[in-house]
């Protein structure tokens, strides 16, 4: 299994939106949060996301599998805003191997944040297995509380 992960090119932005729409439509349809769902994000904001952030594709085998979208809040605090693989390929360890790269790509990062589903209990354990700790929770609608997660380096 050949994993590759590089800085996602323009014309890979459509093939990724794609995947990312997919790999969250459950959520969507769950918690019905059209405004900032994954699964409804428009091609032009995922286009600006490409060029105001720190964007990769995920390869395996050579094809695109997902992406990732880090944004650096300090010099040396990053964001995991989006971590997504095509549904096909969870839940195989990949997700294990993904993060570690990533976070091995950024030596100069010494606290990493990311929020995600307080319902997610499948994702929360992911995170918390990283090392990743609850700071506090963020109530986006009735349906919806996302955890805000926290590590220290």
């Amino acid at each position: 299994m050949d994993l590759k992960i590089t800085r996602t090119k323009m014309h890979e932005a459509e093939t990724l939106l794609n995947i990312q729409k997919e790999a969250f439509q459950s959520d969507l349809k769950k918690y019905k949060d059209y405004d900032t769902s994954p699964a409804a994000e428009l091609l032009d904001f995922f286009k600006y996301k490409i060029n105001h952030s720190f964007h990769f594709t995920i390869f395996l085998n050579g094809k695109i599998a997902g992406g990732i979208c880090i944004v650096k809040i300090t010099d040396i605090h990053y964001r995991l805003v989006r971590i997504f693989l095509s549904p096909n390929l969870q839940n195989r360890g990949l997700g294990s191997k993904i993060l570690t790269q990533m976070e091995n790509k950024f030596p100069q990062a010494k606290v990493w944040s990311l929020d995600t589903p307080k319902d997610n209990e499948r994702t929360r354990h992911f995170y918390e297995k990283f090392g990743y700790k609850k700071t506090k929770e963020n109530k986006i609608n009735n349906r919806l509380t996302l955890i805000e997660y926290e590590k220290k380096i």
